[in-house]
């Protein structure tokens, strides 16, 4: 598994023209390239035409070479200027899904934009968000509310099927960019014309620089209607086209099929955590009205509330597909924390890397496998000595380092994040216990809380281990887990601490009030939240056994302080998200489903709670995946583009457990 892609290799000769030695091409011409940009790309499928007479919520445009992101940029421009001049236009977001096999660096890609001043304050947001690990994937970056750029990094041929069953029928335009056929002919075959073919719907259009006869040919074999239109400048022509029919919609993996919200207007998220305050964001960005139902007097006085929290991705030596989940969801988090912190006022933190502690030698073989899968500069191997100088304080241990973590504080952030919620329009609702939910004639649906009822459009359970508490979720296979975190007053040994330490635990560096946490407990099946003094010293042991150096046998815990509370946890280690699938249901329609597979018959899509979705199961990695997971739940409920490949979407689904039994022939209880 190709966990990283390449960065381009680039130079520029002395009038800035960027120019690719991987492709033997230049990416543009700086006298003209943004000129044919708009000519060629963005005339040619008549996108200023089309978005004045176009009726849904959102515009998909795909491309198959981001390069210098020079037609994006083009495009962002021409989306503001049009939303300008029609305020009250039904568009009001554009996708733009772009592939690169080898994306240029953050300083390639600064020199690049040189002399593009009408487009400086989207070069400026580009850069900003720039991608400087490149693993491969969807990496999404957001420019304001209307504007999203999924960049997906790694193999075109790779990438297009991973959109998946969900995105048939869902681009709307087409830049065929990328270097000519002739300089670059494993992107142009008849595998990105077909999967063209099957993401795009009637009346889907496209655009391409070139003229070339196997290009018209594979388009046309693939069922384009193609024409020939004059090209830009010196360019005799270059071709354009649409898709004439629209295709039946067919799923290769029905079991694992996504429904989307229809006109959702009105979401009720029942929790109290940070898998609430992501998604009422990402739904509240969408124009979605949320009510926030918290049982509790206050949004995060659970696992959500601890002082410091270390934000770094899970990487495990077992389980690619895991650690792909957990890599892009950290690097999605890193890019919309600082400037949604920013935003709340200002949120504790910290960014000089976590230290994974090799502390006996299972450990130490595990992070030695992780770093053969993903090399930096993601994660790193690093000595004792090494490890000693990066996190300020003696590390006895070689082991692991991941630069670009850190950590932050989810007490502040929730505390914070709530007053945000309301000044955007959040309803949140406190001391409310929804006990029962209830699907109403109309696809609605009835909350009951004692006494009182509240009736929405759609619902999202995001309420930690009371996940199971509804007839609609009781089977799901989730189980409780207590972690207690110990607060600790600093030491002159652990004022120079600057990176979170990990071992079987973590220490946090010190926060404003010269306080560690360390943490933390981990008892399953366990719900009550009192205060315990054993699971206090048991942090410390844990501590002092794995790092067994005078700064660590130092720490006080007797003024027994800290934090307790339930995550919800699953086998595999992963959240989920995504419909509630039906449980009666789907024991009945699949219970033949091995053989209906074995015989290669008809399989009808899962069968889910219409309008009933979820994110839970986040663990004690919460802070690391909510915004990512919340963003793909919110664009599920919105029917918009995921920021996820359809690999990663079958592992988050809720019914992965029963569609694994059944796809073996074993029936589910």
């Amino acid at each position: 598994m190709t966990t990283q892609t390449d960065f381009a290799h680039v130079h520029f000769d002395e009038h800035n023209t960027p120019y690719s030695e991987q492709f033997d091409d230049i990416y543009f011409m700086p006298a003209h390239g943004l000129d044919e940009a708009r000519y060629v790309f963005l005339d040619g499928n008549q996108l200023l035409e089309r978005w004045q007479t176009w009726h849904k919520p959102h515009f998909v445009i795909a491309e198959t070479g981001f390069g210098t992101g020079l037609n994006f940029l083009a495009c962002c421009a021409l989306f503001d200027a049009f939303r300008a001049q029609h305020p009250d236009t039904p568009l009001k977001r554009l996708f733009f899904i772009s592939f690169e096999k080898f994306p240029l660096t953050r300083q390639a890609l600064t020199q690049s934009h040189r002399g593009l001043d009408s487009l400086a304050l989207y070069c400026q947001q580009l850069t900003q968000q720039w991608v400087d690990i490149p693993i491969t994937g969807c990496h999404r970056c957001h420019f304001g509310s209307a504007i999203t750029l999924d960049l997906w990094l790694g193999d075109l041929h790779d990438n297009l099927p991973e959109l998946g069953d969900y995105y048939q029928g869902r681009v709307d335009a087409w830049f065929l960019d990328g270097f000519a056929p002739s300089k670059n002919p494993d992107m142009w075959n008849d595998s990105l014309y077909q999967q063209m073919f099957r993401l795009s719907h009637q009346g889907t259009t496209f655009a391409t620089f070139t003229a070339a006869s196997k290009v018209r040919l594979g388009l046309e074999a693939a069922g384009f209607t193609v024409r020939k239109r004059k090209g830009f400048a010196h360019k005799r022509e270059m071709l354009i086209g649409f898709k004439p029919t629209e295709s039946a919609v067919t799923f290769t993996y029905p079991w694992s099929a996504f429904n989307s919200g229809e006109n959702t207007r009105d979401v009720a998220i029942i929790g109290g955590g940070v898998a609430s305050l992501f998604t009422a964001l990402a739904l509240r960005k969408r124009g979605i009205a949320v009510t926030l139902y918290c049982q509790d007097d206050a949004l995060g006085q659970g696992a959500s509330g601890n002082a410091q929290g270390a934000l770094y991705p899970q990487l495990s030596d077992d389980d690619q597909r895991n650690c792909a989940i957990y890599a892009h969801s950290f690097l999605y988090a890193k890019r919309i924390l600082p400037p949604l912190c920013e935003q709340l006022g200002g949120v504790e933190q910290g960014w000089h890397g976590v230290a994974l502690c090799a502390y006996n030698c299972k450990v130490k073989q595990k992070l030695a496998k992780i770093a053969s899968h993903w090399p930096p500069p993601l994660f790193e191997l690093k000595s004792a000595q090494a490890l000693t100088a990066l996190c300020g304080i003696e590390i006895p241990h070689e082991g692991g380092f991941i630069a670009s973590a850190g950590w932050l504080s989810p007490k502040q952030l929730m505390q914070r994040g709530a007053r945000y919620l309301q000044k955007c329009g959040v309803n949140i609702i406190t001391r409310t216990e929804i006990e029962q939910l209830s699907p109403l004639v109309d696809s609605r649906w009835q909350l009951d809380a004692g006494n009182r009822t509240f009736t929405h459009d759609a619902v999202v359970l995001a309420c930690g281990h009371k996940l199971t508490h509804f007839s609609q979720t009781e089977k799901l296979p989730l189980y409780p887990v207590r972690g207690q975190v110990s607060y600790i007053p600093t030491t002159p040994a652990l004022q120079a601490l600057k990176a979170v330490v990990c071992f079987d635990g973590y220490l946090t560096p010190h926060n404003q009030q010269q306080q560690h946490c360390l943490g933390a407990s981990h008892v399953r099946e366990q719900v009550a939240c009192d205060f315990s003094a054993q699971e206090q010293q048991a942090n410390k042991i844990r501590l002092t056994n794995n790092i067994g150096l005078a700064w660590a046998q130092e720490i006080d815990i007797s003024g027994m302080q800290g934090n307790v509370g339930v995550r919800c946890g699953t086998r595999e280690r992963l959240p989920m998200m995504g419909n509630v699938p039906h449980f009666d249901e789907m024991a009945h329609a699949y219970a033949n489903l091995f053989n209906l597979r074995r015989r290669q018959q008809p399989i009808a899509p899962a069968p889910y709670w219409k309008n009933l979705y979820l994110l839970g199961a986040l663990g004690s990695r919460g802070l690391t995946s909510a915004p990512l997971l919340a963003e793909s739940l919110a664009s599920l409920v919105a029917n918009e583009p995921i920021p996820l490949a359809q690999s990663l979407l079958f592992a988050l689904n809720p019914n992965r457990t029963w569609v694994r039994k059944l796809l073996k022939g074993t029936p589910i209880k």
